[in-house]
């Protein structure tokens, strides 16, 4: 059985593979947090571990990932349960869009940082 690479499909299998990296995130995320009950040395080693550009980098992808999901999340809500069942390839199209545009203004601060640029 072949699958064909429309957007529906790809919309889905990227939407399962941003639900898995979100919960890779949600176990790091809890990891350093139990930092915080070793003491504020522990925390402080992690932290600065964590500050460094390819942690950065994961950041600055993260917000992607996340916006890649709820983007998605409303696309599937428009189209399951708002009507869009027509125009679901232009729905899609249009929440990348937003989503693009979104991205960007989130991670501008991250993406200076990570460049070395000050502004």
């Amino acid at each position: 059985m072949m699958y064909r690479w429309h957007a529906g499909y790809v919309a889905w299998l990227l939407n399962r593979i941003s639900g898995i990296l979100i919960t890779l995130y949600l176990c790091l995320h809890i990891w350093v947090i139990h930092h915080l009950a070793h003491g504020p040395e522990s925390y402080a080693r992690v932290m600065e571990f964590l500050g460094s550009k390819l942690f950065v980098f994961f950041e600055i992808c993260l917000i992607g990932v996340v916006l890649y999901h709820m983007m998605n999340g409303i696309r599937i809500v428009l189209v399951d349960f708002g009507g869009a069942v027509k125009y679901h390839k232009a729905v899609f199209w249009a929440v990348i869009a937003i989503g693009i545009v979104l991205y960007g203004l989130c991670s501008w601060e991250l993406i200076c940082h990570f460049l070395g640029l000050t502004h």
